[in-house]
């Protein structure tokens, strides 16, 4: 088998193309730039982004599945989320159907919820998207939780937070509540999308907890991991906003890319985030193997043995 990918350069890509390897499955990677990666000789680089559809046309070649990782979370500009997310989007699942590769969509938890924010909007129509350039090709769109693991640098200011003795979680009624996934689990999901004959739907994909998790949960399962008795914080939306405001305000004043995206306010109080519509684990031979304690474990290794906790 050949599956192509983007958003290979990735945390979830990164893992996505270790498991496809280990599947003895050829993998072609769409690379916006190729110095910033050191893949397996296996591995053929197209460079190239979601603009480019020769670079598109190259990976799709011959292959039989076309796993679409690429996307932004914090641009400079709300246009970006449209032209990248639902247009880029639509590209690739152009090029997926003209080489007749089944089409896998890495979308968001969010796109539930389109209102909450640009991001969660730019999601929810990037499935639309995709549904319309598919045409008669066969395609699936997976709603990914909150995904977790080694090399991931976004979550961990929640495991430095909880190293220092404090669980924060959003104050709302009833406690807010959502999926972790291990980053290994979501590779392994992914690629099930592209073998198991499931097409033309959209599907959430949950952690091994039906319903997912408090929040107070997560923080006392990660503290009993790192050995720390935490203090569990309900943090107002008002304090939230703030610090929110102030972090997008810097990263502006630097000409930097926010590390905060507008909306993620929204995001952080809106209180259900887990699982539970149209479950891919229903429809398919897929179930997360990793427990959240024992993905926790190896996060938390990973990140001493690489001097960033």
């Amino acid at each position: 088998m050949k599956a192509a990918v983007t958003g290979g350069a990735g945390f979830v890509g990164g893992a996505l193309i270790t498991h496809l390897l280990e599947e003895n499955i050829e993998v072609a990677a769409l690379i916006r730039d190729p110095r910033r990666v050191n893949f397996d000789d296996r591995v053929q680089i197209v460079e190239g982004d979601l603009d480019n559809e020769a670079a598109l046309a190259a990976i799709a070649d011959g292959a039989d599945m076309f796993i679409h990782l690429a996307g932004v979370t914090f641009p400079r500009s709300h246009d970006l989320y449209h032209s990248v997310n639902v247009d880029g989007a639509a590209r690739a699942a152009g090029a997926a159907a003209s080489a007749g590769a089944k089409f896998v969509h890495a979308s968001s938890m969010s796109a539930r919820e389109p209102a909450v924010s640009h991001y969660a909007r730019s999601k929810r129509e990037s499935e639309a998207a995709v549904k319309g350039a598919s045409g008669e090709n066969r395609w699936v769109a997976l709603r990914l939780p909150a995904i977790y693991g080694p090399d991931d640098r976004a979550t961990l200011p929640y495991f430095k937070l909880i190293k220092s003795g404090f669980a924060l979680a959003p104050a709302t009624s009833p406690p807010a509540r959502a999926s972790l996934l291990y980053v290994d689990d979501a590779a392994r999901a992914l690629v099930a999308a592209g073998r198991e004959p499931v097409a033309g739907a959209v599907f959430e994909v949950g952690d091994e907890t039906p319903g997912g998790r408090e929040w107070r949960e997560i923080g006392e399962c990660l503290g009993n991991i790192m050995n720390k008795k935490v203090k569990h914080i309900a943090v107002p939306r008002p304090v939230v906003a703030m610090f929110h405001n102030i972090s997008r305000a810097t990263s502006a004043l630097r000409g930097k890319n926010p590390d905060i995206r507008a909306g993620q306010v929204n995001e952080f109080f809106h209180p259900d985030w887990a699982a539970r519509d149209n479950l891919f684990a229903d429809a398919v031979n897929w179930r997360p193997e990793t427990p959240l304690a024992e993905g926790f474990a190896k996060t938390v290794r990973w990140y001493r043995e690489n001097a960033l906790l």
